[in-house]
């Protein structure tokens, strides 16, 4: 039983070749490290992308609030009065 078990540890040995292992450890680091790459160009493309479009968006926030500014002065103060009334409830 225990020849057996032997015979194919043996033939694995010789088979076994450290160069081969180093080569393949090359490539792969080199497959590692280009998909890093390509992931942090993707995420730094997608963030500057969010970036921009949340930009744009602040702007026309801004824009639209000194169109209406009357009523967005007149919503601010309502939250206002909203808010306090309910912390002045939960304080009594």
């Amino acid at each position: 039983m225990w020849g057996l078990a032997e015979r194919r540890t043996s033939r694995f040995g010789r088979d076994f070749d450290v160069s081969d292992v180093y080569d393949q450890l090359d490539t792969l680091r080199g497959y590692v490290q280009d998909l890093t790459q390509s992931a942090g160009k993707s995420a730094g493309h997608s963030y500057g992308r969010a970036r921009d479009i949340a930009s744009e968006t602040a702007h026309d926030a801004e824009d639209m609030m000194k169109d209406n500014l009357v009523a967005s002065l007149l919503l601010t103060l309502g939250f206002g009065v909203a808010i306090g009334y309910l912390i002045s409830r939960s304080s009594k």
